[in-house]
Formats: C-alpha cells, sequence, structure tokens
C-alpha cells in the first residue's frame, strides 16, 4: 500500500510573533532582562530569545524578510486556535512555571557550575579572582561577595549568560515559543509559582462566563518555600479544585504544560496523574512542553485539554447511570420467579435449540437496556449531559483532524462491535450461527469463508437433528475477500456484501462473495462447536470431560458419532478386506466433505476413527450485521434476470 501523502507545508506568511504581556512589573523586567540576554551555547543548537517588553503587550513586525520566524506556527493552526477561543470566550492564558525567573544567587551560579563545569569561563569576568569550580570550599561565599558587588547591568548580564550556560535554557526558550503559537487576541502572562501565590485571588475573579482563562501549571515547579503551599502543578489545580469546582469548564480550563509527560502519551500520563495526585480527571489535561515545536500537535493537545472538562462530565454522567442501572437490574433479575427463570433459560433454550448461557445473556441484555434508559432519561441527568454535548459538539467542527491513533482506536472499538472474536464464539462451545467466520486451508492455501444461513434452519432440535438436515439449500459457506489497507471496499451491488472493519483491528475491509458461494456440510461444522479452540476435529473416543451448552446439542454429539461411525465402519471393514492401501484410498474418497465444492475434497483426514479438518471456526459477524448479510445474500438468489438485449448496437 502506497504511503499517506503528507500535506505540503503552508506558503502563507505566519504572523509576526508576539510579545508576553508581563504580569508584575517585576516579573517584566525580569523577563525582559533573560530575553534580551540569552546568549548561543557553542555546542548546543541555537535558540531564539524571547522578546518581551515593559508594559501592555505590542505586536513585533517581521521585516525584511519572506520567510516567517524560524518557530512561527503555519498559520491554519493559529487561526484554529484562535477560533477556539473565540467560540469558549478564552481571552487570557495564565501560565506559571519556576523557569519564568532565573534566580542570581551563588547557589544558582553554583549548580550551573555543577553541571557544566567549564561555564568557569564564560562566568569569570563577573567573579574576579575567584576559583569557579566546585572544589573550591569557599566558593560560596566568595560567590556571595562578588554579587553584592555587581549593580543592576552587571546582574543583568549574568542572567543572561546563566540561561545561556545553564541546562534550563532550552526549557526557557520553551516559554517564549509558547506566545508564538498563541492567537494575537489573547493576552498571556507567564508568572512564577510566588507571583501565582500572590495574584491567585485576584486572577481566579477576573474568570467569568464570558471572559474565561485557560490556566497552564508546570508539575515541577522546584518550590523550596513551603508556606506557599504547594510545589507542583496539581497542587495548585486540587486546591483549585476543592475551593471554586464550579468555574471548571464554565470560567476557566486547566492543564499541565510539562516537560514530564512525553508527546503521545498525555492521556495515559493524565490517567496516572489523576491516580497519583488525588485529582479528578475533568479538572486536568498534561500538555507535553515537546509540542512548543509541534503546532498541530499544540493545537491538537490544547483542543483536547479543553473539551476534557465537558467529556468528563458526560462519562461522569453516565457512568453513575450505569452503576445506578446496573444495581436496579441485579435486583429485578435477582427477584424472578424460579418458575419463570426456569421455563425462560431452561425450557424454551431446549425446545428452540439454544443454549440455556445464550438465553440468560439474552434475559440479563433486557433488563439491563431498559434499567439503563430509565437512569440516564431522568431530567436533572439529561440537562446536565446535554448543555456538555452541545458545548463540545459546537466546537467538534473547528479545526478538528481525527488522529491516526485516534483513527486506530476508534476503528478497533468499531470491529468490536462488527465482529465477536473466537475466543468468544468457541470458549462455551457456542452452537453454529449465520455469521460464523471459518478458517479454511493451510498455510499459503488458507482462505476465509463466511457461513450464511437462515438462523431457525440452523437451530438443533431437543432430538440432536435439524428439520431440514439433508437440504442443500440450508445454509451456504461464502468465500471472504480481504481488501488492501486504507482501500475502501469496491464491491459490485448486489452481488457480494461488504464487511467493513474486519481486520487489522478495524482498519482492513472485506467482501463477502456470493457468487462463489458453496452448500456447507453442518455434519462437518458442527464439529467446531465440540471443540474449545473451535477446530473440526473428532476424536475417535468420546470425551466424558466434555461440556455441551444444552441437552439438545449432547444429542447432535451422539448423532455426529453415529454419522461418522457409519464412515468408519466401511475404512475398516476395507482395511480387514484388503489392507491399509484400499482402507486410504476409500477413507479419501468417502469422508465427508466441508462442501460439495471440488476444493474442499482436499479438506479433511482419517486417523484410526478420527476426522481432522483444516477448518477453524475463528470468530463471527454480530447483529444486526449478520441479518443484513443473510437479507443481501437472500436478494443475490432472487435478482432478476433478463434475456440479452439483441438489438443493441
Amino acid at each position: 500500500m502506497a504511503e499517506e501523502a503528507k500535506p505540503k507545508a503552508s506558503a502563507a506568511k505566519a504572523p509576526a510573533k508576539k510579545a508576553v504581556k508581563p504580569a508584575a512589573p517585576a516579573t517584566a523586567q525580569l523577563m525582559a532582562e533573560i530575553g534580551a540576554l540569552v546568549e548561543v551555547q557553542a555546542d548546543a543548537p541555537p535558540v531564539e530569545p524571547i522578546d518581551v517588553v515593559p508594559g501592555e503587550a505590542q505586536a513585533e513586525t517581521a521585516e525584511g524578510s519572506d520567510e516567517p520566524p524560524a518557530h512561527e506556527p503555519p498559520v491554519d493552526a493559529r487561526t484554529r486556535l484562535a477560533q477556539l477561543f473565540a467560540h469558549l470566550k478564552i481571552v487570557k492564558i495564565i501560565f506559571v512555571d519556576d523557569k519564568a525567573e532565573l534566580q542570581t544567587d551563588a547557589g544558582a551560579v553554583i549548580k550551573v557550575l555543577a553541571a557544566k563545569p567549564d561555564a568557569g569561563e564564560a562566568l569569570s569576568t563577573f567573579f574576579p579572582g575567584v576559583e569557579l569550580t566546585i572544589e573550591n570550599e569557599a566558593l560560596q561565599e566568595q560567590i556571595s561577595a562578588r554579587l553584592a558587588e555587581l549593580d543592576a547591568d552587571g546582574l543583568t548580564a549574568l542572567r543572561g549568560v546563566l540561561s545561556a550556560q545553564g541546562g534550563d535554557a532550552a526549557e526557557r526558550e520553551a516559554l517564549g515559543r509558547l506566545q508564538d503559537l498563541l492567537p494575537d487576541a489573547t493576552t498571556a502572562h507567564l508568572l512564577t509559582p510566588h507571583a501565582w501565590h500572590e495574584r491567585r485571588t485576584e486572577l481566579i475573579a477576573e474568570c467569568t462566563e464570558d471572559r474565561r482563562t485557560l490556566f497552564l501549571f508546570d508539575q515541577e515547579l522546584e518550590v523550596q518555600d513551603t508556606s506557599l503551599g504547594f510545589a507542583k502543578g496539581s497542587e495548585i489545580i486540587r486546591d483549585m479544585a476543592e475551593k471554586e469546582k464550579a468555574g471548571f469548564g464554565t470560567r476557566w480550563f486547566c492543564g499541565m504544560l510539562t516537560h514530564t509527560v512525553a508527546k503521545g502519551d498525555e492521556v495515559t500520563s493524565w490517567r496516572g496523574l489523576a491516580k497519583s495526585e488525588n485529582l479528578d480527571l475533568r479538572f486536568f489535561m498534561p500538555i507535553a512542553k515537546a509540542t512548543l515545536d509541534d503546532a498541530p500537535a499544540f493545537y491538537g493537545a490544547v483542543y483536547r485539554t479543553l473539551i476534557n472538562t465537558y467529556c468528563q462530565t458526560m462519562k461522569t454522567l453516565a457512568q453513575d447511570a450505569f452503576e445506578e442501572a446496573l444495581k436496579d437490574a441485579l435486583e429485578r433479575f435477582a427477584d424472578l420467579d424460579p418458575i419463570d427463570f426456569e421455563h425462560m433459560v431452561v425450557k424454551s433454550s431446549e425446545d428452540e435449540g439454544v443454549s440455556e448461557l445464550e438465553t440468560l445473556i439474552r434475559l440479563y441484555g433486557i433488563i439491563q437496556k431498559d434499567q439503563v434508559k430509565s437512569q440516564i432519561l431522568q431530567q436533572a441527568r439529561v440537562g446536565e449531559f446535554a448543555t456538555a454535548a452541545r458545548t463540545v459538539k459546537d466546537i467538534a467542527d473547528i479545526g478538528r483532524a481525527l488522529s491516526a491513533t485516534s483513527q486506530e482506536r476508534l476503528h478497533k472499538l468499531r470491529r468490536e462491535e462488527l465482529y465477536e472474536s473466537d475466543q468468544l464464539v468457541n470458549s462455551y462451545n457456542d452452537p453454529l450461527r449465520n455469521g460464523d467466520l471459518f478458517e479454511i486451508g493451510e498455510g499459503a492455501d488458507l482462505k476465509l469463508w463466511v457461513l450464511v444461513a437462515q438462523p431457525c434452519d440452523l437451530m438443533v432440535r431437543s432430538n440432536g437433528k435439524r428439520v431440514r438436515e439433508e437440504n442443500f439449500k440450508v445454509a451456504v459457506l461464502a468465500p471472504l475477500g480481504t481488501w488492501p489497507l486504507g482501500e475502501a471496499v469496491g464491491a459490485k451491488d448486489g452481488l457480494s456484501f461488504a464487511l467493513e472493519h474486519y481486520d487489522h483491528d478495524g482498519a482492513q475491509f472485506a467482501t463477502v462473495k456470493f457468487a462463489d458461494a458453496t452448500p456447507a456440510n453442518l455434519q462437518v461444522l458442527d464439529l467446531a462447536v465440540f471443540n474449545k479452540d473451535g477446530r473440526c476435529h473428532l476424536s475417535a473416543a468420546a470425551d466424558p470431560a466434555l461440556s455441551l451448552p444444552s441437552r439438545a446439542w449432547e444429542k447432535r454429539d451422539a448423532e455426529l458419532r453415529s454419522h461418522f461411525g457409519k464412515v468408519t465402519k466401511q475404512i475398516e471393514d476395507a482395511r480387514k478386506a484388503h489392507k491399509d492401501p484400499v482402507a486410504k484410498l476409500l477413507a479419501a474418497a468417502i469422508i465427508p466433505r466441508g462442501a460439495p465444492k471440488k476444493a474442499f475434497a482436499k479438506y479433511g483426514s482419517y486417523d484410526g476413527g478420527g476426522y481432522a479438518y483444516p477448518i477453524r471456526r475463528c470468530g463471527r459477524i454480530r447483529e444486526p450485521l449478520a441479518t443484513s448479510l443473510l437479507t443481501a445474500y437472500s436478494r443475490f438468489l432472487a435478482r432478476d434476470a433478463y434475456e440479452h438485449d439483441y438489438s443493441r448496437a
């Protein structure tokens, strides 16, 4: 299959990078100093400084070049983000990160020297006469003394060098790239943990239903001051959830923009963090800092963060309804009169040739389905669910593209809805059903077939027999062909039937070819029912430990052994009279075939009273798709045939 074509990069010039609006004068000054003085390490890839100006945020125009800045996202990603924010009335971003402010004390200098010993050369001009190595026992005192001598300009210059030489330089640059990704109309504030502590009440009070805020918190804040009451972003979010739960999704949204989560692992990390940090899933969503280098990925992560509150609300409402419905259904199930239960599950199953277990599951499904519906239709629950659903529906078309991983998950779920696995079908010796799937053949000769039959004709009655056992019209095996991955089914109407999401976890389509169908020998296919691996094998002696789903199928076992026993007698009589070669030839000629089609003559072997066929039941098409298959086959059989038009040129 050819690889999917990659979209071409947008030729439009990206919007000019916008300055970050300072959260407070002191913070703005520090950020301005960082942005102006970041230097590029000689052995590191170049990084672009954060351009910040004090006061109100101002747009900076890229002049003298037709190329967008290195970190500018494609126009469409930024535009879609603007549309998303506008629809949800998000006007402000608050990002709390310990990297928002660079410390310039002796500890910060020593930390850089410990991580990068050769940084001493770049720092030496600020500390004349000081041996800048961690082996210097008086290093802290000497650095502190020199720091006290530096004026404001000297401290500013030192911060720039520390930012470039320290291990946090790349992460600090990410803070600037965040602003590049945000819409022009969005105000952005970058806060230190201390600044958040001071302004928390003020910033939350500014949030309204018409002017919402997206709060982003770094998870590992590396805060030493215990008086703040938090050291992690999760602790800030938990505090907000405890004190202002109603604000989530109405006045603000919360996310974790953190390097502790890898791009693509957000959902897995989300569940893990919810457990480890004792957080409700609907209050937050992680966003990997690595997405700041990938505009579409960043948009997708923000989109997930914003819809999470609403989707999680819907899931929670449904879960509560399911739990209550389950409790009610189990109570109603337990209250069934024993006589009613016996008749439904045992007596009626025996009369119709259905397994008791299948009837039991059907009975529970009836009760459970009604209980779920009555619970979820309660007025309060319906109103809250509908509100959340409408909000998500309204924003679902704002540039939402289904990712490849999402498509894989949905394909897999859809396949589970359409097809039953071989384990579920074979594990409790389920009788043959319309839509049963079979693997027939071995190696390169292996092919897929589907059993198509009227359900009532497949039923084994209480005497172990079917009503029309020998009628060739009872059931057919139709071959199944798969399509190349990624290709849609191109079956001709009426001659075949499309099976979507058949294989490869739902990514591959298939078709059932009616024109090549062949009558099925149910006496051979029935052998799959007696083997939990679904194979059509019959041992020479009956298995005393075999537990079948109904008395009808116990009698069916005896019927089949009698049928195959007659063939065994002919073969063994020939062996006695004419030795092994003749018996072998006779066995190849008279053992029952799975179908009259010529190719099926090679599918089957005899050995000392036992029979083995390279036929295995490998799954089942679920209802209602199986009924649609039968209906389509009926239309195929009933199709009109017209005399050819000999007058046509």
